[in-house]
């Protein structure tokens, strides 16, 4: 056997294992396209609000117990940008420290307007860590939000959120200042908020740089702000 067809078995061999261990969100658009299967399942839904109750009376993990009010996301259809984050603040998506600096970024640095932009989490229930467990049994409820928002394009924030939809044991820097595909939509990474907070003075210009490169790749630098 040459070293050209034992490449190319090894190939074949690597995308057959990636196709069946992996349990992502993520397409690697170089190799294989991946149809998420989990519980819950996605599926077609006749509006945000038939998603959310089922949403708010799940039980599938623990963490429901932890919360008082469900913190519903910021969505509806068609929009030019869907920001993920990894959970919600409480009883609330973003403290009011964390939406002043969330707004600086969608409607500052991207020149978003109200009505363009939605916000939604990977993890529907508060948790102190990123609960990996629970993320398995939400990904199907943002698969959802994905297909019914259909957004130009999403921002996922954070490492351990972007580390999971990506499937990729990666720092940031290495995430950071690429264009993905997941579910068929373009995906960029960035800082979570809270990364953001905790380190301001080294993060700032990284944070900009992901700023720009989104505001670009959604043609939106000939907007005056």
């Amino acid at each position: 056997m040459d070293a050209k067809t034992a490449e190319y078995l090894m190939a074949l061999i690597d995308d057959a294992e990636r196709a069946v261990s992996s349990d992502y969100l993520a397409e690697d658009k170089e190799r294989v396209s991946y149809s998420i299967k989990s519980k819950p399942s996605a599926k077609p839904v006749s509006s945000f609000d038939e998603l959310y109750r089922e949403i708010s009376s799940c039980h599938e993990c623990g963490l429901c117990f932890s919360r008082r009010v469900f913190a519903r996301p910021i969505i509806k259809k068609g929009l030019n940008v869907l920001f993920i984050i990894s959970g919600p603040d409480g009883d609330a998506l973003l403290s009011d420290e964390k939406i002043r600096l969330f707004r600086s970024w969608w409607h500052d640095s991207i020149y978003l307007e109200e009505g363009e932009w939605g916000l939604t989490t990977l993890v529907k229930c508060p948790s102190g860590t990123f609960s990996y467990d629970a993320a398995g049994k939400c990904k199907g409820y943002l698969r959802t939000e994905m297909a019914e928002s259909n957004p130009s394009a999403m921002v996922v924030m954070g490492h351990e959120a972007a580390s999971y939809i990506l499937g990729k044991n990666a720092s940031m820097d290495e995430m950071r200042g690429r264009r993905y595909r997941v579910n068929g939509i373009p995906l960029f990474v960035t800082y979570s908020l809270d990364e953001f907070l905790s380190d301001s003075a080294n993060l700032r210009k990284k944070v900009w740089s992901d700023m720009l490169m989104i505001r670009s790749a959604l043609g939106l630098e000939e907007r005056k702000h």
